[in-house]
């Protein structure tokens, strides 16, 4: 129904019942609609349930930034646990605690519907500002059943897939009263046609961006825009807080920009949790598809090497089933031959390249010892030296050197170490 043609006043409120007049000023008639919100198990009106499950909400996701735009909470009372408390998310406490949080949103959930709140013949200037907060509720489900614990790698599956649809309900819904800018609604309608099990997000995204430097842009624009969308509620919720009128003037305008732009806020963290819970279905399939490991089969070892693990046979039992050698003597697998346990100890910390055990002026002058380096050579060894006219022995050297190399050349004469070549 419109709130231009229909105004409820409510008439009383009982526990059970609740009593609405609908006053339609067209033809100034009026009627009495009757709903039955509460169940036999809460005494609560759906306001005082969403505020309590907030309350819940805001105690579990203390150290995220989920908290900071909760819109309002109402008190748990002094029987509320305290963070301390709650340990880790693993915990008992926080599942039961998150258990409970779940159960009041599902509350509300059934209130809404039961109330008839919202219409797909709507647009969003036709919902009351106080019923725009209760357009959250899947949202908040869904971040609570993504926190659901289990140990099961086959029991994650369900949880990410059941995460997922209500991301999608909660962006199908916004989508309905024109929430969702035109790239948004294009990439949900790609999502949607494929099964919820189906990760699409990324092809989505891609469709809409084939150029890498697109996405990049984009993505560097929507991280932007939820911050900026993250700051201004944050400053319309202090604004709020600030007057204190955040239960009694729901129809201010400030309230409904506030509640507006939370709307805003979280259908960006809905495609940011798609995207990881897609990721992650992505990794389930493949840890599924994967074949279980093969049993380790326990083998006997002996006291003495129970110890500390370690002995100096190379074919210890446990390590390796095959034999080190077949019956022929042939080595049957890779074996590594070590000398001392103190051996393997110093080298943990070693690193996996060789050091140098000596200086490059020690290698050269090794090198230089054995004869393996010629020296001579270049401009320097045209020049002849000259030798001192005055150094009989000098003078002495040169020429019995000089003699030597002329028995040289007339014993082997030029070509004649080469007679066996070039005979044809």
């Amino acid at each position: 129904m419109s709130s231009d043609q229909y105004k409820p006043l409510i008439l009383c409120e009982h526990p059970d019942v609740v009593v609405y007049i609908l006053l339609n000023p067209v033809y100034y008639c009026c009627s009495i609609v009757i709903f039955n919100i509460m169940s036999h198990s809460s005494d609560r009106t759906l306001k005082q349930e969403f505020s309590h499950a907030l309350s819940i909400y805001a105690l579990l996701f203390s150290n995220t930034s989920d908290t900071a735009v909760v819109i309002h909470t109402a008190s748990l009372g002094s029987s509320a646990p305290s963070t301390q408390d709650l340990q880790t998310p693993n915990s008992e406490k926080y599942q039961a605690l998150l258990n409970e949080c779940i159960e009041s949103f599902k509350a509300c959930q059934l209130k809404s519907e039961q109330l008839a709140l919202f219409s797909d013949n709507e647009i969003i200037d036709d919902v009351a500002t106080e019923s725009i907060l209760f357009l959250t509720i899947d949202y908040y489900l869904a971040t609570l059943n993504d926190k659901i614990y289990t140990a099961d790698i086959a029991g994650r599956r369900p949880l990410a897939i059941k995460s997922k649809q209500l991301y999608l309900q909660f962006l199908n819904q916004s989508d309905s009263y024109e929430l969702l800018n035109t790239e948004s609604a294009k990439i949900l309608h790609y999502i949607t046609k494929a099964p919820v099990d189906t990760p699409t997000f990324t092809t989505a995204f891609a469709s809409s961006h084939k150029n890498p430097a697109d996405q990049r842009a984009a993505k560097i624009a929507k991280f932007k825009r939820e911050k900026q969308v993250e700051d201004y509620v944050k400053d319309l919720r202090s604004q709020m807080l600030a007057k204190n009128d955040l239960q009694e003037d729901s129809d201010d305008d400030i309230a409904r920009d506030l509640y507006l732009k939370q709307l805003e806020l979280f259908i960006e963290r809905s495609f940011n949790a798609i995207q990881g819970l897609d990721a992650e279905l992505e990794i389930l399939a493949f840890a599924a598809s994967r074949p279980p490991p093969l049993p380790r089969v326990a083998s006997p070892i002996s006291s003495e090497s129970k110890k500390d693990d370690y002995s100096d046979k190379v074919d210890l039992p446990g390590r390796n089933s095959q034999p080190l050698l077949t019956a022929q003597g042939r080595v049957n697998r890779p074996f590594m031959i070590v000398s001392k346990r103190e051996q393997l100890k110093n080298n943990v910390f070693k690193p996996d390249y060789t050091l140098p055990t000596m200086t490059i002026d020690e290698y050269l002058e090794e090198e230089r010892r054995q004869g393996n380096i010629i020296e001579g050579g270049g401009p320097d060894s045209a020049k002849k030296t000259e030798i001192d006219e005055d150094d009989d022995k000098a003078q002495d050297e040169e020429t019995y050197r000089l003699r030597q190399w002329d028995e040289f050349t007339e014993a082997n004469p030029r070509g004649s170490g080469n007679t066996m070549t070039n005979l044809g």
